[in-house]
């Protein structure tokens, strides 16, 4: 566990537009405040001057944070200038007219310097609709207390709408350099938090866009909150973040949230934690070495619902020991219906992927359509109430790498790491893994592996339907960025192709943004061609010969090869029927069956029909299926079509099949 918009786009955009053609606003007047006033902040200005234009302007912060500013108004800060001590402005926005801080004039963005003497550099207290864009801000000295480069908090508020800190480089943040202080939530470039313990606080619409934060002697972006008690979950590291554990209060989320474009790169702890959130996004953000300084993530969420993190890159996160993180993303305490897609993870020292709770509350999440380079130690780590996860579609790349040859507790590394009897319902389905580093799986028994290919290094024994040898992808290994990962395609030759369990709501696109199939997708973060892009329901499934053995013909159309129906043990007759009905129509060439124990139970004799609209035609009579092997490793029957149909559902009419304990059996029904 790692420790301790709504907003009128087009207004700022014209606002800073006007800026850089050296337009003025006329002074505002009472019929007209609601267009706002601007107002210009110079270091050789004079604080007796009214500060309306840039040859009139302000000197001084102390000037600035006297002012209440009202809806509309822009305060502008030469660019260039330099400032030392706190910038905390009064006054707060609507949707439609925020506040805007911003630079005005050509050159280096506006300097503010805390001087490490002042909590937050820049200070954003009690205030809704406002903007922060466009400075440099640091606040270093002598000292080791925990410092803020932006900070934005509100107290006892209750909504808290349209903060916007946008364009900033926050950097030289003063810290501790070791201990947990290094690891204060509370400390870093950009912090936001929403504090009290009468008045519910949340923000709505909160935006954190294309700022740049590196060499934070604690976290580059922080979202958290006081109140976040949920599941078990009762307070927020209370030595760190200096709020006693009884001052914490129930969980109240903040909607909205976006955390989008930023580079954040050396910094002593997190690189970006967004925590006491519902719907938050995270996405196209880059992170390079995190944690330089104490254990922890790149990118991680916690007391968060429906976080959805995408076209992130992370790279570099420093390993701290076996149990200390070090991964690039982490599903963490009572998170729910976490989304993690479309990533790039890569030379990270601690892995790829940790889920990890406390008290009753889950770690959820779907990991789907990543790829993961280089990554060491324990690639996927699953701790404390790690449940509901997900990991399918991705691409795996971890070679025998110096820092995994050389490393003292090489011999503890693995590929999937179990660390509590607590996990629970984890699925690695459809993922390519290369395993040069020959790092081992975990076997204690609740990760279910289906269907994955395994190059070079062990194969999980519980994958029973596990593809081995060469990928045989285009270039693997040698990405550099998340726009250079099409080495990973599989070549035209590949053993991949159209391999993959048909999974609902599959997002309807790989890792670069090619459309997937409706069908059997290719193994694997990338597909070879596109598919329709679809990103619908599993197919449904009936059939004519009863259930046994309590199953389901659900079984059929899961996405897994572990559920199985099977027919009645007695009083089979034939023909009997399977039908698969699809969601929308697709087109089918060939319709695959996987099978255990096929020699036993499986089908071996049928016609493959499709629906016309009005009418089921037969494609195929008497297709004959001799099944290889009497155990429990699943094979895959392919059944032709003679040509490719478009069609809404297929029917088999099965007119024989093996008998050997009474009843016939299908684990899963896809196409192709």
């Amino acid at each position: 566990m790692s420790p301790g918009r709504r907003f009128p786009w087009a207004a700022l955009v014209a606002v800073l537009l006007c800026a850089g053609a050296g337009i003025i606003a006329p002074p505002a007047h009472p019929a007209a405040a609601a267009a706002g006033t601007s107002y210009y902040v110079d270091p050789d200005g004079s604080d007796t001057a009214d500060g309306r234009t840039p040859a009139t302007a302000w000197r001084s912060l102390a000037k600035v944070d006297a002012q209440t500013l009202l809806p509309g108004d822009t305060v502008r800060f030469r660019a260039g200038g330099r400032w030392t001590g706190q910038l905390s402005p009064r006054g707060s926005g609507t949707a439609a007219d925020p506040v805007v801080l911003t630079s005005y004039g050509s050159g280096a963005k506006p300097l503010i310097e805390g001087g490490g003497i002042v909590d937050a550099a820049i200070r954003i207290s009690d205030e809704h609709d406002i903007v922060v864009a466009g400075f440099e801000v640091t606040n270093s000295g002598s000292g080791t207390t925990p410092r803020i480069g932006i900070g934005v908090g509100a107290t006892d508020m209750g909504a808290v709408a349209g903060v916007v800190v946008r364009d900033n480089q926050v950097h030289a943040i003063q810290g501790a350099s070791s201990g947990s202080q290094a690891s204060n939530p509370s400390a870093g470039g950009i912090i936001v938090s929403a504090r009290g313990e009468r008045t519910p606080t949340y923000y709505e619409n909160l935006a954190i866009e294309d700022n740049e934060v590196y060499d934070t002697r604690s976290y580059g972006i922080v979202t958290w909150s006081q109140w976040m008690q949920r599941e078990g979950w009762n307070s927020l590291w209370p030595d760190l973040m200096g709020i006693p554990a009884a001052g914490f209060r129930p969980w109240t989320p903040s909607t909205g949230v976006v955390v989008r474009g930023n580079s954040v790169h050396d910094v002593s702890a997190g690189g970006i934690t967004v925590m006491q959130a519902s719907g938050a996004l995270i996405e196209h953000n880059r992170v390079e070495r995190a944690a330089q300084e104490h254990g922890n993530v790149g990118i991680w969420w916690a007391g968060a619902d429906d976080t959805m993190v995408r076209f992130n890159e992370v790279s570099g996160t420093k390993y701290w020991g076996l149990a200390g993180d070090g991964t690039a993303f982490d599903a963490d305490a009572s998170v729910h219906r976490s989304l993690v897609q479309y990533n790039f993870s890569h030379d990270n020292e601690g892995g790829f992927f940790i889920a990890v709770s406390t008290g009753s509350a889950p770690a959820e999440a779907t990991v789907r359509y990543n790829v993961s380079q280089g990554d060491a130690n324990q690639v996927f780590a699953l701790s404390t109430n790690a449940r509901n996860i997900d990991v399918y579609n991705n691409t795996v790349w971890v070679p025998l790498t110096p820092f995994i040859a050389n490393n003292p507790d090489r011999a503890s590394f693995s590929l999937v790491k179990v660390w509590s009897s607590t996990v629970r319902g984890v699925r690695f389905r459809n993922n390519v893994i290369y395993d040069g580093a020959l790092l081992p799986y975990d076997g204690s028994g609740v990760v279910a592996y289906d269907r994955n290919l395994y190059q070079d290094g062990p194969v999980p024994p519980a994958d029973k339907a596990a593809l081995t040898g060469d990928a045989r992808l285009t270039a693997p290994g040698t990405a550099t960025s998340l726009d250079d990962l099409s080495g990973y395609r599989p070549a035209a030759d590949s053993p991949v192709l159209g391999r993959g369990l048909d999974i609902a709501h599959d997002g309807g696109r790989d890792a670069v943004g090619t459309a997937l199939p409706a069908g059997m997708p290719d193994l694997g973060g990338l597909q070879r061609t596109a598919g329709s892009g679809r990103d619908e329901a599993a197919p449904t499934a009936a059939t004519s010969f009863g259930d046994g053995q309590s199953t389901s013909p659900a079984a059929l159309t899961d996405g897994s090869d572990q559920a199985t129906w099977a027919s009645p043990d007695t009083g089979v007759s034939y023909p009997g029927t399977i039908t698969v009905t699809f969601p929308s129509p697709r087109t089918v060439s060939e319709v695959v069956l996987a099978t255990h124990y096929g020699q036993g139970q499986g089908i071996t004799r049928l016609d493959v029909q499709t629906w016309n609209g009005t009418a089921w035609t037969t494609r195929s009579t008497d297709a004959t299926i001799d099944w290889a092997s009497d155990s429990g490793s699943v094979e895959l029957a392919a059944l032709p079509l003679p040509a490719a149909v478009s069609t809404t559902g297929v029917r088999l009419v099965v007119k024989a099949a093996n008998h050997t304990w009474g009843n016939l059996s299908v684990n899963e029904i896809s196409t192709r």
